[in-house]
Parts: C-alpha cells; structure tokens; sequence
C-alpha cells in the first residue's frame, strides 16, 4: 500500500504519544477502519504515515476495525548487566496501549515512546474457544519513509555475514535485513528501523526484513527461511500472543543512537536472579589463525602449526594468562585431540585463572552437537560457556533453539556466544548469559577467502547500526592474512570501536607475542562503562571513547585518509595530567607508530590516519601498556653469519629494527647459539613472508630437515614466530637455516633455555 499523506485524510481516533522529554511523538489512528501510525522527532518526520495490523486464520485485523480504548502508564527504572556498551540501562518510557475490534476479536497495539525511540507490539488474548492450526498469515506493519530519505543496510542472508551498503532514496529492496539506519535533514537526525525481543518469547515469532522502496514504503515480511517457507511463510500461533517489538531509534546525534537502550528495554527483566557468574572478557582464539583453510592448502599438512591439540590450547591459556585476558576459546577440532582432554584443558586452565569456552554445533548429530545431554557434560568438565555456530535459522524453529540455549545454560552457569544466526534485538537483558553473538561479515571472511572481502566503509557502518542493537563478535585485529585490505592502526581501532562481551582477538599467539599493538590488547577492556561517539559519519569514518574505571579508550576508524580530531574535553576527565599512549598508522599499512604524550583535559589530539586507517588512544594516570615477557633468550639475524645471497635490511617492525632476507637457493643464514646442557630445546623462528614458504634447518652440522613452515606472516613487514624444538650439546652449537627454494625472511631466533 502507498503511504498516505496524514493531511490528506480524516484521523479518526486518533491519539499521540509524547516522550518524557517532549521530543519524540507517536501517533496512531484510525481511517477507514484501518490502522496507521506515524512518528515524529520535534518537527522532523521520522516514519510517514504506515500501516498496522496481523492477519491470522480466524480474523484478518487489516481493515473493518472498530475503537475500542486507549490509556497510557509510564515508569523510570534502571538496570545493569553483566556486558555492553556502559554499566546502567535507563528504562522511561510512556506506555500507550491502543485497542480496535473485529467481529468479536480485540487486538492490542502496545506503544512504548522512548526519549531516543518509539517501539510497539501487537497483543492477542487467548479466545474463549480453542483453535487448532491457527497461523498468523500476515503482517500489515509498515515502515514509511519521507520522500527522500536513504539510509544503510544489508540485503538478508540467513546468518547476516554481508556487506553494509548505502541505499539511496527510491532504491528498490527486496529482503533487506535489519537493522536498517536513515538519515534525514542532511544527516542531522538518525533513525534505526529494527526489532527486539524474538527469541526469549517462547519462539513465538520469526525474524521478518523489509521489502519496497527506500524513502517510502518498506512492508514487513517474514524472513524467507527455508523452514520458514514450508508453513508458507506463516507464522505458527499460540494464544495468547504477543509479537516481537517493532522498534525505532531515534536521534538528532550519533552518540545518543549508539548509546540506545531501546532494544534491550523492551525485552523482559532477566530470569537470572543472580548474575554474578557471567563474567565479559577478552579471549585468546587460535582458529581462525591456524584452521587448514587457506588460498593455498597444499604446503606443510603436517606442520606444528596446524595440528590441533590439547598441548596448542595450553599454550593459547599461557598467553592469555600472560596479557591478563579472561578466556581462551577452543573451537572445531577439539574432539581429534589424541594428548589430551577438554577436562584436562578446563582444569590447567583454572588454575592460571583462564576460562574455556568450547565450540559446538547446531547440528545434533555431530559430536559437536550442542543437545542438553553434550551440554551436560561439558559443563562437568568446567569449561565457562559455549560457542555455538552454524544455527542459520531465521524461523520459529531456529528462536525456539536460541532460547532453550540461553535458558539450559543458565541452569548450568555456562555462558552462551551465538554464531551465524540472527541479529540481537535486546535479548541479552532477559538472558544476560548471552554474552555476545555474531550476525555480521567479520575477519573471519578474510581468512577464508570467502568474498566479498570487508571493507573499511562495511566496517564504519557497523557500529552506527549492528552494533548498537547489541554485542558484535566481529572478531578484530586481524593481521597475518595476505589478503588485508585495512591498516594495522585500523585493525587494533576495532578493540575499542566495536563492542563484544566476549571480545575474540582474531590472530595467532605467534603474531601477537611480537607486535607492537599487544600492549593495547593487554589494557583494552570486554565491557564498558560508558560510551562517548567523538565523530563520525555511517561509511565514512568513526571515533569512539569507551570508558572503563577511571581510564578512557579511544578507537578511531576511517575509508578514507583523514585526521582523526579528538577533544579530550569531551571526556569530562578530572584535572590534573594523563599520559596518553598513542598507536597510529605508520608509513603503510604494515606499520603501526606508538607515541607517548602528556595531556590535561582540555587537551586536543590530531591524529593522522591513512586511507582505511585507524588508531588507538589510551588515556590514563595509572595504567601502563606492556608486552607480554619473553622468556627465550634472543639471537638476532643481523649478528649471524651470512652466506651467498643472504642479506641485511631495515625492518621497523623487526626486534634491532633488521632482518636478514634472500635466504634459500644460495641464500643462508647459520646462528651461533650457547646453551648450558645438552636437551632437547624450544626455538622460535620468528619470520616475516606474504606467503607461504618452508625453510630447512641443519644443527652442528648435521643432515637437515624441514621446518614445515606452513603460513605466512601476512607481509614482509609482518613478524610471526614458528615453534620448533631442537635437540642441543652444552655449549656451543650452529643452527644453519637454508632451502632449496626462496626461504621467509628472519628477524631473530629464540631459545627457551629454562624448559
């Protein structure tokens, strides 16, 4: 149906719904015996006038309905939970609740006018009788748009792994997902078009997405899941019946949309009385790093950095346990271990003060499956929550799943991270337990190669629209894949700029131990305090502060190469002086520069970023970055022997600011190492490559063998460290590297002398 002019037509019934703060209005009405709302924020039109109603099997509330009552409630409470974007949720709304008649059936329109939003549900009793195959056939909501309004959005998959776009007033959409976010008035006034609370209802709804034209009529339809389809894309139903909340955010700045509770306040009160067991964190991941899935899979299938094991996991607890994070998360490959057990793992874990969460599937019948009874004895072998992936369900079938989820794991204390399944709508304040969930197109589409690959724009979308509505397991700071498209600087922004309880950093330990960006990963926190927008603009650039305590992190992203302008006085810092430790782009993408300044709270930072850069600000009176310790005893490349074509060059990111390159075919490079008794000895190569390239190894002399150096670091400008042992005599040894082929080139090596 077109949107109807609202002075073009005689309102009927018709009743407004004003904020606390006397900024956002709601209106609905009758005319002609049918539903229509509109919206308003002072005086810019935010949702033209747009129909309402269900249809079900016994009455079709489309139109022939009757006024039968209205009144109004309003409350001011607050809230906290254990993860997000600040630490109390605001809950003021004015309740309207609006009811019309059909035949002899009511339906009820609840209203909730928020100071940042409007959301509203439709409400069926149970009738006196009983119905047997009854079916919400339709949805009649709209989301009008004025004529010349365009926004951003991303056409509908069943796990939300797309690209974020600009849709330009009258595009024509079919299917695109929520949440969507117009601009209106030359981007002074925002609106983000979404839902809430659809999988902590009793599953008595599917996701729906839009369909029509952008800046103008956009209808609800029922996501088009396959399972979905089987029904006709009907929605089963059970009396009484209340829909998931049709919502809209609305603001006249950024900060205040991002800062939304919207979504989380129209959801129910948690069922989980006591809370104190969910803990946020950061999280040690080794998958998505070292999973045999590449361009080129063919080389080192046996390689020590692909084998996955219970001994890989505790090094991954070491490290996590060195840099002060919360978890580390054991995904697929788990059940292959033949060194240990899951059990085993969660008790090492324990005692470093590591939790695990543990990967599993939806599909039942996998040894992954995440049944109650799997569940069940996981959590008998300790570990702190699940990961559950591939659900790619967008029906009832797939709500019913994500709530038996979060309500089991309750029970036992387990914490729960959704994976390929639908975007969050608030759920998190009835479920705290859901910690985070992913629904967007994160790194893990650069590993895999799976195109299109992200973008800097996709990324400056996201926390102006996905990540407002709740936790992102985007899984940043991803540097050794070949394919990277963003800068360092633009990589670590990600900690800040996007929000997750469980914050998975993406890359290997033996890219990490090395990089210059690890001491911000060693501060950068899981769950904030509060949340400042500094700058932005949806697609183009954003800046944001999150507080934790008394420090302030500040992440910067941006497409194109601009200055970063961050006014401290924003931060309402107290006086006296800060440090603020600085981590921006460098000379390429490759680079990442640390500056350490003195400022107050008036101070003004600039900060320059390159095309599809970043940066990252610390800003504290007591918290120091640091790497984590290095207990291998070092050998630098530029103090070693060098053969034929073997060669020294600068390398900024490089330990003595050298690496040794051209090694292999004539090229070689033989170390001279000291060790107090003959063993057998941890050595880590720490090398740099864009591809994939082995090198061989010969000790004392003796016959050589591959190193099987299966990755590459991610650039020449990119160090990672190889794990290999050597068997070592007290004193003296040579350890000559060579190949027959063109080698990686090497910064130093390390030897563990203190096994």
């Amino acid at each position: 149906m077109p949107a109807l002019s609202a002075t073009a037509r005689a309102q009927t019934n018709l009743y407004t719904t004003t904020s606390p703060n006397g900024k956002v209005t709601h209106a609905i009405y009758l005319e002609d015996g049918r539903l229509f709302h509109y919206a308003l924020l002072n005086a810019v039109q935010i949702l033209a006038p747009s129909g309402m109603g269900l249809k079900i099997t016994e009455v079709d509330f489309r139109d022939g309905l009757t006024f039968v009552s209205t009144d109004t409630t309003s409350w001011n409470t607050s809230y906290t939970l254990p993860a997000g974007k600040k630490s109390v949720y605001f809950d003021n709304p004015v309740q309207r609740e609006y009811v019309v008649q059909k035949g002899t059936r009511q339906l009820k329109i609840i209203i909730r006018v928020y100071n940042d939003g409007v959301a509203f549900r439709y409400d069926l009793a149970a009738p006196g009788d009983t119905f047997n195959d009854s079916f919400i056939e339709d949805e009649y909501t709209e989301y009008n748009l004025p004529t010349g309004t365009g926004g951003w959005g991303q056409p509908w998959v069943v796990n939300y792994e797309t690209l974020w776009q600009y849709y330009s007033p009258n595009s024509a959409v079919e299917n695109l997902a929520m949440p969507f976010l117009a601009s209106y008035s030359n981007d002074t006034v925002w609106a983000l078009f979404t839902e809430a609370s659809l999988y902590d209802s009793n599953a008595t709804y599917c996701p729906s997405v839009l369909s029509g034209i952008v800046g103008g009529h956009l209808g609800f339809v029922h996501a088009p899941d396959p399972d979905q389809a089987e029904l006709g894309n009907r929605i089963q139903l059970a009396l009484p019946f209340q829909s998931p909340w049709r919502a809209v955010i609305i603001a006249d700045n950024l900060n205040d949309l991002v800062n939304s509770s919207v979504a989380q306040n129209v959801n129910p009160k948690s069922k989980i009385a006591d809370t104190s067991w969910i803990k946020p964190g950061r999280v040690a991941w080794s998958w998505w790093s070292t999973y045999s899935f590449s361009e080129n899979d063919s080389l080192s299938p046996n390689s020590v950095q692909r084998i996955q094991s219970c001994r890989q996991q505790k090094e991954y607890v070491d490290f996590a346990a060195s840099m002060g994070w919360e978890y580390v998360t054991v995904d697929a490959g788990w059940v292959n271990w033949i060194d240990g057990t899951v059990a085993e793992l969660c008790e090492y874990a324990s005692g470093k003060g590591i939790g695990i969460v543990l990967w599993a599937s939806y599909a039942l019948w996998s040894p992954y499956g995440a049944s109650l009874m799997n569940i069940k004895t996981w959590a008998s072998w300790g570990v702190s929550g699940i990961k559950v992936d591939i659900i790619e369900k967008d029906s009832q079938i797939g709500m019913a799943f994500d709530e038996e989820m979060a309500l089991y794991c309750a029970e036992l204390e387990l914490t729960v991270n959704l994976h390929s399944m639908t975007k969050p709508g608030g759920e998190n304040r009835t479920w705290p337990n859901i910690i985070t969930t992913e629904a967007v197109s994160g790194n893990e589409h650069y590993w895999l190669y799976w195109p299109p690959s992200n973008t800097a724009a996709h990324n400056c979308v996201l926390p102006f629209t996905r990540n407002v509505v709740g936790s992102m397991d985007y899984t940043p700071v991803a540097l050794s894949n070949r394919n990277k498209n963003t800068t360092q600087g633009h990589q670590l922004a990600q900690s800040v700029v996007f929000e997750s309880g469980l914050q998975h950093f993406a890359d290997s330990i033996d890219v990490y131990a090395v990089w210059k960006g690890t001491e911000f990963l060693s501060v950068v926190q899981a769950a904030w305090d509060e949340t400042k927008v500094l700058e932005g603009m949806p697609g183009s650039y954003a800046t944001f502060a999150r507080r934790k305590g008394s420090d302030w992190f500040i992440g910067a992203m941006t497409a194109a190469a601009r200055s970063a302008f961050i006014q401290l006085s924003k931060l309402n810092l107290e006086a006296g002086d800060y440090t603020a430790y600085i981590y921006k782009d460098g000379a390429s993408l490759d680079f990442l520069v640390k500056e350490i300044s003195t400022v107050n709270s008036s101070a003004n930072l600039t900060i320059p970023m390159l095309e599809s850069g970043g940066c990252v600000v610390l800003i504290s009176k007591t918290t120091v970055p640091s790497m984590p310790a290095d207990p291998y005893t070092p050998y630098e490349a530029e103090d070693a022997t060098l053969v034929g074509t073997a060669s020294i060059s600068d390398c900024a990111n490089c330990s003595g600011g050298k690496k040794v390159g051209y090694l292999g075919v004539t090229g070689e490079i033989i170390f001279s190492v000291n060790v107090p008794q003959t063993d057998i000895y941890k050595v880590r190569l720490y090398y740099l490559s864009a591809d994939p390239r082995t090198i061989s190894c010969s000790i004392n002399g003796g016959p050589g063998y591959d190193l099987e150096i299966a990755y590459g670091s991610g650039s020449w400008n990119t160090v990672r460290i190889f794990p290999a042992t050597m068997p070592l005599n007290a004193g003296n040894n040579t350890i000559r590297l060579f190949n027959s082929d063109w080698a990686p080139d090497i910064d130093k090596i390390g030897i563990l002398i203190n096994n």
